[in-house]
């Protein structure tokens, strides 16, 4: 569950920065949620690679 919700967190931010900077909603929303898919996959890679 903290690994899902860091990624929220992480594309949030992301999202809020990219809307902040660029004032196009679309584009904001795209870079938050690869920001969340990068964040999930990047820290099961290293539970994985923990194993």
């Amino acid at each position: 569950m903290p690994i899902f919700l860091l990624g929220l967190v992480l594309g949030g931010i992301s999202g809020g920065v990219t809307f902040s900077l660029t004032a196009d909603g679309q584009l904001a929303a795209i870079i938050g949620i690869i920001a969340a898919v990068l964040t999930w996959l990047g820290l099961a890679t290293l539970i994985f690679a923990d194993d």
